[in-house]
């Protein structure tokens, strides 16, 4: 079972908030390959009167065994937000996955040779 962290910088998580952001998560476990120990989720809110009309940050950090994976996107809303990192989460850990399966396969070619 995977761990969800959720912290928030300036503004107070909502149970709804934190149950939707624990349900995006479960989606990381889909990688079968990517045993996930830990995800934190980290929410912060620009409160500043800016120009700029992104007004929300998620950071996802992603425990998987000897490496630690971030993703941060920024939204106009947090639920929004929250769906578009756990999809570059996804994305992300797929990467580092072929990674892992391209050096597996190019190390066994050289060793047959």
């Amino acid at each position: 079972m995977m761990n969800v962290i959720v912290q928030a910088k300036s503004l107070k998580v909502t149970r709804a908030l934190r149950e939707f952001i624990q349900r995006q998560s479960r989606k990381l476990e889909k990688l079968k390959d990517l045993k996930v120990s830990k995800v934190t989720v980290y929410l912060e809110q620009d409160t500043r009167k800016s120009t700029n009309t992104k007004k929300v940050s998620v950071k996802y950090s992603i425990e998987v065994p000897g490496k630690a994976l971030w993703v941060e996107i920024d939204g106009y809303d947090f639920y929004d937000a929250i769906v578009d990192a756990t999809d570059a989460a996804l994305r992300k850990m797929r990467q580092n996955k072929e990674k892992k399966t391209d050096y597996r396969h190019l190390s066994q070619k050289t060793s047959l040779a």
